[in-house]
């Protein structure tokens, strides 16, 4: 009992003691009849545009927006 206990306190250790992922950049489509990852076509006087930022670098995706 007590070495299961162990075993479970030192999985829980070492879980938690990982580092986060790296959040990768979109690498997807973000252009104006491939949008994003549903691939949608924007409709007449919509941008695809990335988000949050514009910035490729930084980016979580894109999006049609009107503008």
């Amino acid at each position: 009992m007590h070495l299961s206990i162990l075993i479970s306190a030192l999985f829980a250790l070492a879980a938690s003691a990982l580092p986060e992922p790296i959040p990768q950049a979109y690498t997807g489509p973000c252009t104006t009849n491939d949008c994003g990852a549903s691939h949608k076509v924007c409709g007449s006087g919509y941008l695809c545009v990335g988000y949050p930022t514009l910035d490729p670098a930084t980016r979580k995706g894109c999006t049609c927006s009107y503008g």
